[in-house]
């Protein structure tokens, strides 16, 4: 197939031929967000001149069944979608699956296009604006529709509601000039916080480099939602959305005199304990440039600031526990392949086993030795 380029709000006229002629078939798109210099891709799903389904990508036959059930029905969506699957004739059919739910009374066609018609709205939002790519697939990989009439989305209303959302961000400009905005946070500003809460989520996903509604993927939640509660964060000078520098690196050796080191790799030590963390860096400083946190919120705030080579994590830290940070980490992208070297006493088979599913890379027991964590930390550190 070939691609064709489109320019700056030129998408709405490919998406009107396309319903104009009944297209069936797939939409592949390359957005190009100039916001952010990056591209972003996404499918759109035709049926007989109607759009009905949009993502990042085509989901399984399950997933997105999944998805709304637990919005809906948490405690039951799993066993109704194995009875469904049991009672198809074609398990591989979501619309045949999706009507199944409905006449078990686990859903209503207008829960499931509810969702999937916020999805394709969201997905349009951010598309419509920009220029880029697309290609058309005339073939239909994912056959859902709605209702007993099997009816794809309504165009008119698809339009309505990203009018409505555009009126919406209009509202809180020019603070937050769009959904494409990058908050930032300094070390200044996480002072003046006095909300645990809001500590805690702002040093978690403000980075300096996501936008408002990369966040908002990443926590499920419509960045419009957002958007009230980080302009009144930005008004209480909270954050900002100003580019911000991010301060190179430097070290405290032993003789307590800063060094700036930029070309040693970076270890980041998470302990709660000063004794252990003492040992770590007498260990490791004359090798690395070692930084300490004493928790994991502070942890993940050097991260989003630093270029981490390593990361050294205690199991048994208050509040958010090490098992509880891997997988935070693990959930951010730039992280997934980042070493994380678990430092516990816990020494049990089940304890290692939960490290391994956390998302740890390697697992050491305390006390240790100086030679071996030197040689762990070299083995993975590359």
């Amino acid at each position: 197939m070939v691609k064709h380029q489109y320019k700056e709000q030129h998408l709405k006229s490919v998406l009107e031929n396309l319903r104009s002629n009944l297209a069936s078939g797939s939409l592949h798109l390359e957005i190009k967000i100039e916001a952010q210099q990056r591209v972003k891709n996404c499918i759109i799903v035709w049926q007989n001149g109607e759009i009905t389904y949009a993502g990042d990508r085509l989901p399984s036959d399950l997933e997105l069944l999944k998805k709304i059930g637990q919005k809906f029905k948490p405690d039951v969506i799993d066993a109704a979608i194995n009875l469904a699957k049991q009672k198809a004739t074609n398990s591989a059919s979501i619309r045949e699956l999706a009507d199944l739910l409905v006449k078990m009374r686990v859903l209503t066609w207008e829960q499931i296009e509810a969702i999937v018609r916020y999805q394709v709205v969201t997905i349009l939002e951010q598309a419509l604006p920009q220029a880029g790519e697309f290609e058309f697939k005339p073939t239909v990989e994912f056959d859902l529709s709605y209702g007993e009439n099997s009816h794809g989305l309504d165009w008119s209303k698809l339009m309505q509601d990203i009018d409505r959302r555009q009126k919406e961000w209009a509202a809180f400009a020019p603070v937050i000039s769009s959904m494409y905005a990058v908050p930032h946070i300094t070390t200044a500003s996480v002072q003046k916080i006095t909300d645990p809460a809001v500590r805690q989520h702002l040093q978690l996903w403000v980075d300096g480099k996501r936008s408002l509604v990369d966040i908002a993927e990443k926590l499920d939640k419509d960045p419009l939602n957002l958007a009230p509660s980080y302009l009144n964060w930005a008004k209480l000078n909270w954050l900002s959305f100003k580019s911000i520098p991010v301060a190179e690196n430097k070290i405290m050796p032993v003789n307590n005199k800063p060094v700036e080191n930029k070309e040693r790799q970076v270890i980041l030590s998470v302990d709660d304990s000063p004794v252990v963390q003492t040992t770590i860096k007498r260990a490791l400083a004359d090798r690395y440039n070692v930084l300490l946190a004493s928790n994991a919120i502070d942890a993940l705030s050097i991260m989003n600031q630093k270029n981490i080579t390593l990361l050294l994590l205690d199991v048994t830290m208050p509040g958010v526990d090490g098992l509880e940070m891997c997988r935070t980490v693990r959930s951010i992208p730039k992280f997934r392949d980042l070493p994380i070297i678990m430092l516990t006493a816990r020494d049990g088979f089940v304890d290692k086993i939960k490290g391994q599913i956390a998302g740890s890379t390697h697992y050491l027991t305390k006390p240790f030795h100086n030679d071996k964590l030197i040689e762990i930390v070299e083995k993975y550190a590359k």
